[in-house]
């Protein structure tokens, strides 16, 4: 599976750390960010693409992911685009929440400025990666099939929901740290800071495909439902 789309996993694992400090670029100069960002998204949109296929469709070697596709990997792409842009954007805001709060709560105890913002937090995300579990399976759908199919996503879920949802948390969560990580190295680089990057870009790149699996094989357990 890891194979079906090579040359889009290796543009995804080194384009990943660049993308994700897209939102601290300010200068024209920084203008090379964006178009690896860029580059960055289209090859999550076909590697993920080639993933669906293969587990959706159990072709092992990857056969049918191996050529572009039409109008189901330009579907997937849209869609990946929607979700993945917006989420980005939110974690980058959210990254700034644990500074407002502490100013707006007037420098409180660890204990509460802690669990003040891990209830806001909460409030802030749980919806998101809700909306996620669902709006997610239509991804396998639209590469398989070239439809998003929303309405009766919600039902077609075989599985339950948390284990996902738990993934997705702890992808957005590796996205942050990896994100700090590679802000630092920016401003000050150090051997030590680089292999840190370098492991939480290939963790990004593992939890990722976690989760790709499991959209796929939940969409493909409820494909006689949704598709037929």
């Amino acid at each position: 599976m890891l194979g079906a789309a090579p040359w889009a996993l290796l543009a995804f694992t080194l384009t990943l750390p660049f993308a994700l400090l897209v939102s601290t670029m300010y200068k024209p100069s920084d203008q090379l960010f964006v178009m690896l960002a860029w580059v960055n998204v289209i090859a999550l949109a076909r590697m993920t693409y080639a993933w669906h296929m293969v587990v959706v469709l159990g072709d092992a070697q990857g056969t049918a992911s191996s050529a572009p596709g039409g109008l189901g990997e330009a579907q997937h792409l849209v869609l990946l685009a929607a979700i993945t842009v917006p989420v980005a954007i939110l974690g980058r805001i959210t990254g700034d929440v644990p500074y407002i709060l502490y100013g707006v709560m007037d420098a409180p105890t660890d204990m509460v400025f802690a669990e003040t913002l891990l209830a806001v937090l909460a409030l802030i995300w749980l919806p998101v990666l809700y909306a996620l579990s669902v709006l997610g399976l239509s991804l396998p759908r639209s590469a398989v099939t070239g439809a998003y199919g929303f309405r009766g996503n919600r039902a077609a879920m075989p599985y339950r929901r948390w284990p996902l949802i738990l993934m997705l948390l702890v992808l957005v969560s590796v996205a942050g740290e990896t994100y700090g990580l590679a802000y630092s190295l920016k401003h000050y680089y150090t051997g030590v800071g680089l292999v840190q990057v370098i492991v939480g870009t290939g963790l990004c790149v593992l939890v990722t495909f976690v989760v790709t699996a499991m959209y796929a094989v939940a969409y493909r357990d409820s494909a006689v439902a949704a598709v037929k």
